[in-house]
């Protein structure tokens, strides 16, 4: 009883851990579509689409940014920021520190860019800091564009439910008829003659035999009674004369 408990406790865990990574693939590339950060708990996950920070970071990289109080960053650190650039104003994008103004500000720079950005990032305007790549969604992505992918990962789960609800279906209508066959074979067998066997055999000629015996005592009995009958009759003439 118990482990049959603890083996349903390790399906239940299961499906809900696939369940939960299922939709947070889901979320991630719906908001990548969107142009906008991914955000679960206290990280972000981010798509990277232009190579300004090669070869550090590559194009189609998927990156974790994690939320950080903006007063401990330095020099040299990778943040995650909503730009002012006019040409891509408010989309997220990912730069190195280079310099830390008067007024909190930060000056970013991309690594494979020639010089700084034009345009510093604001406290408020700061995601999070890069915390590394996400091997996974980019071997998703890799499949085809976000908006394919993002068919097939709503097709596929759908698939699987029809597949799953036509299995039970079947094995209901199944049991049904082996229910049925059940039942003609029931009252086949009961209109065929049981078998009989060795023992109710043995058993039965036991029976016989003391019917056989019984009878030839009767017989013997019914011959006796007779012969009696006759001599009392010769004895009962022979008086009268």
């Amino acid at each position: 009883m118990i482990k049959n408990r603890l083996k349903l406790a390790v399906k239940i865990f299961l499906i809900a851990l696939i369940a939960a990574m299922f939709c947070i693939v889901v979320y991630v590339f719906v908001c990548n579509i969107r142009g906008k950060v991914a955000k679960i708990g206290g990280y972000s996950v981010m798509k990277v689409i232009t190579g300004s920070m090669e070869p550090s970071i590559h194009v189609g990289d998927y990156v974790l940014v994690k939320e950080v109080d903006t007063d401990t960053l330095k020099v040299g650190d990778v943040i995650t920021f909503y730009s002012d650039d006019p040409e891509i104003k408010d989309m997220p994008n990912s730069h190195r520190i280079i310099a830390i103004n008067p007024d909190g500000s930060f000056t970013v720079k991309g690594d494979a860019n020639p010089k700084a950005d034009d345009y510093t990032v604001k406290p408020d305007r700061v995601v999070g800091k890069y915390s590394g790549k996400i091997w996974l969604f980019r071997f998703i992505g890799s499949f085809a564009s976000s908006r394919k992918l993002l068919m097939i990962l709503f097709i596929l789960p759908t698939v699987g439910i029809c597949i799953y609800e036509a299995r039970s279906l079947i094995k209901i209508i199944r049991g049904t008829d082996e229910d049925d066959d059940d039942e003609q074979t029931d009252n086949t067998d009961e209109k065929k003659p049981k078998t009989e066997t060795a023992q109710e055999k043995k058993e039965r000629l036991i029976r016989e035999a003391i019917e056989k015996e019984k009878e030839k005592l009767r017989q013997a009995d019914a011959d006796k009674l007779n012969e009696s009958e006759v001599v009392d009759s010769e004895s009962g003439k022979d008086n009268e004369a």
